[in-house]
This record gives C-alpha cells, structure tokens and sequence, in this order.
C-alpha cells in the first residue's frame, strides 16, 4: 500500500506484484471532521492478540538503511473519519456553472453519525509524528477554510441560553 496527502484528502493506493505500473486507488478518505490519535491510544484499538505493553521491542532494519526499535505503540496513528463525498471546489463549480449548490462539507453530520477507523503503521516513532503533523495541519487547513460551516457545527449543540 502507499498512501498520499493531498488536498483535503488521504488517498490509499494498492500496488500489486504482477503491474506496479498501474496502481489502483483503493481507498479515498476526506479528512472534513477527522481526527487523528497515536501511541498507546491507538494501540488499544487493535483487535485483542495484536499489542501487548508487556512486549519488548525488537529492533529493525529496512532496506533504505533505517534502523529503529520503538516499541509498537509508539509507530501506530489512527484516523477516525466519516464516509463523506469528495471535496468540491466552490470557484471551479460556479465558474463552470454549477451555480449554488451544497457541497458534502456543507452539511452538518449528527454526533451519533458512524465513524470508520483506520489504523497505520509506520516505520518509526519519527516517520509516525511526521504523519500526525502533516495531516493534522490539513485537517487545521480545511477547518479555516469552512469558518460558516464551523460555525454552525458549533450551533447545533442547542445549549440552553439564559
């Protein structure tokens, strides 16, 4: 698998043995209302069997020269994301005359809408705060940009005024 931030978006490729020319998106994740967590937090969502904190690190070595031997804690990020359509460009729909319309990041999801989960690992605790960073600033990005929707997220809490 190779995964790649883009704009707004986590993109997951599939690369097979047999033509590694021609990758296959495989999966798209919007980062619109995502989160991202790591370490001990994001171990504990493996299924049961999977991390053991009693378990000592082994070191390794990869091909490119890295060698490393955090624990497995400390080399997992999971995102939690809501299925959601692809980000629309807003100038690039009016200009083409698409007019007014409501883009998926538009619409305020309820806080009980489902959340998919997906757990990375990395090759290191360096390249796993590399991820984080990276992708919380897109997410910090995408938020600045939807100020109105923010807005309204913040709104619909319905707390009592008095």
């Amino acid at each position: 698998m190779q995964l790649f931030l883009t704009s707004g978006h986590l993109v997951q490729y599939h690369i097979t043995p047999k033509s590694p020319l021609h990758h296959r998106e495989y999966r798209k994740i919007n980062l619109v209302d995502a989160y991202v967590t790591s370490g001990y937090f994001a171990a504990l969502t493996l299924p049961k069997g999977q991390f053991s904190p009693t378990d000592s690190s082994v070191p390794r070595r990869y091909q490119d020269g890295l060698e490393a031997d955090d624990p497995d804690e400390d080399m997992l990020f999971m995102i939690w994301y809501r299925p959601q359509a692809p980000i629309i460009d807003e100038a690039a729909a009016t200009a083409t005359g698409g007019g007014a319309h409501t883009s998926a990041q538009d619409k305020i999801p309820k806080l009980s809408a489902k959340r998919n989960l997906m757990v990375f690992r990395t090759r290191s605790k360096l390249e796993r705060d590399a991820w984080c960073w990276a992708i919380n600033c897109e997410i910090d990005k995408l938020v600045r940009a939807g100020r109105k929707r923010e807005e309204r997220l913040r709104e619909t809490g319905g707390l009592i005024n008095r």
